[in-house]
């Protein structure tokens, strides 16, 4: 197994798993990592998937990062087993090419985050360490109590309204993000996001095409009647 000879890890110093067999990324991961938590970080390193998950059966990590595409598994898969074996750990995935297909699909898979950029700055890997942390264990520290729905809420609009003024704002937001895509370079981490916010408001406009259609129930206007002018007899 190909572990990177770091310090034991302690109570104050979160511990990564960083799945790469490629040694120049993974040196340059490591290098990210020092300069974006000051060497207050464990690292190790493996090689393949199933030095990755064998790791994992004796160690507790609050992070992997891994590439999405391993010798011995790609994708989906692989990051549905790694959150198979580490349940409670945060997962990153990673692609060189920024394939969104592959991006998403190990979201749908249960990563927690994606680097569209590889490698990316410090200052990107920081927020998205900070972002896959937070999304890993908010389902276990959440406390709030769910907000009671009524059985049979009552609109105050009629439904044909709020789908119109939902596709309104939607084509707003769809129209601040073509400014967006337009300004930010293709490899601006920014443009990635962008793109998913337009993706975003497609699905929304599809699934209020699916609102069943409503019908008015106000009585229809009666007819005018004509005015006679005409003098009395």
């Amino acid at each position: 197994m190909a572990i990177g000879n770091m310090p034991a890890q302690s109570s104050s110093s979160p511990a990564i798993l960083l799945i790469e067999p490629d040694q120049d990324l993974a040196l340059a991961f490591r290098e990210l990592i020092a300069v974006a938590y000051h060497a207050s970080v464990t690292l190790d390193v493996v090689s393949s998937l199933y030095e990755g998950l064998t790791y994992l059966q004796t160690h507790h990590v609050s992070l992997i990062l891994m590439n999405l595409s391993l010798p011995d598994d790609t994708g989906q898969e692989a990051v549905a087993r790694v959150r198979r074996t580490a349940c409670s750990s945060a997962v990153i995935g990673f692609h060189r090419t920024a394939d969104a297909t592959v991006l998403s699909d190990a979201i749908r898979a249960g990563a927690h985050e994606v680097l569209p950029i590889v490698p990316p700055s410090a200052e990107t890997l920081r927020l998205s360490i900070t972002s896959a942390l937070i999304r890993a264990t908010r389902p276990l520290t959440a406390t709030e109590p769910a907000p009671s729905i009524p059985a049979s809420p009552t609109l105050s609009l009629p439904l044909a309204k709020i789908a119109h003024d939902l596709n309104n704002s939607l084509t707003s937001i769809k129209g601040y993000t073509d400014i967006l895509l337009a300004r930010l370079s293709a490899e601006d981490p920014a443009h990635y996001c962008a793109e998913q916010i337009k993706l975003a408001c497609g699905r929304a406009e599809n699934l209020i095409k699916l609102l069943p259609r409503t019908t008015s129930t106000s009585p229809a206007p009666q007819p005018s009647r004509p005015i006679n002018n005409a003098p009395a007899a």
